[in-house]
Parts: C-alpha cells; sequence; structure tokens
C-alpha cells in the first residue's frame, strides 16, 4: 500500500468501527430506520475506500465522497447529542469520535490530493 493510502485506510477501517458498532447498538435497541439507513450507508462508503485502496490504490471518488459524508453525519449527530438528555460520559466519548472522524476525513483529502465537489 502506497504511503499517501495510509490515512484513507485509518479513515476506512475507523469508519467501521464507529458506524459498525452503530448498526449493532440499532439492532440491539431497535432504532430507526432512517439511522440504521445513515450507519450502514458509512459502513458502506468505507467498505468502497477499502476495495479501491486494495485494488489499485487510488479510490478517485470514494475517499471525497466518505469525507463529505462523515463531516455531515457528524455536524449533524454532535448537536443533537450535545443538546439531547445524555450523560456527560456519552457527550464526552462521542465528541472524541466526532473529532477523530473529522480530522480523518480532514486527513484523508489532503493526503490522496483530492477535493470534496462543491456547488458552483
Amino acid at each position: 500500500m502506497r504511503r499517501n493510502a495510509l490515512v484513507p485506510a485509518a479513515l476506512a477501517g475507523w469508519t467501521v468501527f464507529v458506524w459498525g458498532t452503530r448498526v449493532r447498538n440499532i439492532a440491539r435497541d431497535g432504532g430507526g430506520g432512517l439511522s440504521l439507513l445513515v450507519a450502514l450507508g458509512m459502513v458502506a462508503l468505507a467498505a468502497l475506500v477499502a476495495v479501491a485502496l486494495v485494488r489499485d490504490g487510488t479510490p478517485r471518488w470514494a475517499v471525497p465522497a466518505l469525507a463529505a459524508a462523515t463531516v455531515a453525519a457528524w455536524a449533524v449527530r454532535v448537536p443533537v447529542i450535545l443538546l439531547g438528555d445524555h450523560g456527560a460520559a456519552f457527550k464526552v466519548v462521542h465528541t472524541v469520535l466526532a473529532v477523530v472522524s473529522v480530522v480523518l476525513a480532514v486527513a484523508s483529502l489532503r493526503r490522496t490530493g483530492a477535493r470534496v465537489p462543491t456547488a458552483a
């Protein structure tokens, strides 16, 4: 694996860990369909990054897609968590998960030279 691929690989692995755990929690607690769809979508994007890295080492669109989805998901979830009826430990843990996820997403974009598409 190329050196530039290590950070996107870390993002993919971290995403599977974080959102795979969310899938398990939703299944255990009987969570909503939209929550499950988001979590499965994140895992699927991470899998696409991993496959692209293994196949040819150049995840052309997969890294920007995963990075954008990561930032968007946490931009929605963090305020909901912080304003919700959760204990301090829950809020701290999820804020740390969000920070690590976003840092890996930005670092992956920089490492691969990829850009997230913007509206014209």
